[in-house]
């Protein structure tokens, strides 16, 4: 079933109106700030409060919509209002369109590829990743909560750790992902240079992201995060709708061999 949600979310994204793929983080950003004001600043107090009662919340209303037939919903909705994939891709577009694309690899580049990787795996493939490892709706709003508070207090231990344990899995199993659909010599020498042991798991993906454009060290480039020219931003978009496809159709044999649950 869960499969089936994402294909109808990803045919209706084209005509999903923008401001919808806000309104479920808005939501949530002014629960936060209400929270905020009222409760005493303890990681594991406010997380409980920011994410956790939204989650009790959602479990409930979809409990008492299952005695109408109408539990599914629930989890329909939170994956249409929690991952947005037409963003992170009209971000690394606008970026092409902005920056020549013939012209000499630069520091502008790399951020818009680096922030375009980024927000896709943080708006779309992180919270998917959990929508079907977890029951219900509750991957997403998880792990949208908990990136919420990373951002709004980066120096918040507790939610960094808690971001870090949620992004270990599927950073690890999207920069595999990217590998197989990419240049995989590229993106595993990318992903096994000694020099990159101690990256976050953000920052692994996108050298491994860079390897797979075909900007790493192995066929004798000028590494992984420097030779990127402005066309590799388009490269960067086709290589997010391969990784799309092969996550919906993993998905899918999945489903399959678990009887369709």
């Amino acid at each position: 079933m869960k499969v089936g949600f994402l294909v109808l979310v990803l045919i209706l994204e084209p005509w999903r109106p923008q401001a919808w793929g806000a309104w479920g983080v808005n939501l949530l950003t002014r629960w936060r700030l209400f929270l905020f004001a009222r409760m005493p600043r303890v990681g594991a107090v406010l997380w409980l409060g920011v994410v956790g009662f939204p989650l009790l919340l959602m479990t409930g209303v979809q409990s008492g919509l299952g005695w109408l037939h109408l539990g599914a919903l629930v989890p329909l909705l939170v994956l249409g209002l929690g991952i947005d994939l037409r963003g992170p891709l009209s971000h690394l577009r606008q970026g092409g369109m902005q920056i020549p694309p013939y012209s000499e690899p630069n520091q502008s580049v790399r951020a818009v590829l680096d922030e375009g990787i980024l927000g896709s795996y943080q708006r779309f493939f992180a919270p998917l990743f959990w929508f079907f490892l977890l029951p219900g709706g509750w991957g997403p709003l998880l792990y949208c909560g908990t990136a919420l508070l990373v951002e709004a207090e980066p120096d918040g231990l507790f939610y960094r750790r808690m971001q870090a344990g949620l992004d270990w899995i599927p950073v690890r199993l999207l920069a595999l992902t990217f590998a197989l659909v990419g240049d995989f010599e590229e993106a595993l020498y990318a992903w096994r240079d000694p020099d990159r042991l101690f990256l976050s798991s953000q920052e692994l993906l996108q050298a491994v992201v860079h390897g797979a454009l075909g900007s790493g060290q192995a066929n004798g480039g000028n590494g992984p995060f420097e030779a990127l020219e402005a066309d590799q931003l388009t490269s960067a978009e086709g290589l997010i709708w391969r990784a799309v496809v092969l996550w919906g159709v993993s998905a899918g044999l999945a489903t399959a061999l678990l009887g369709g649950r």
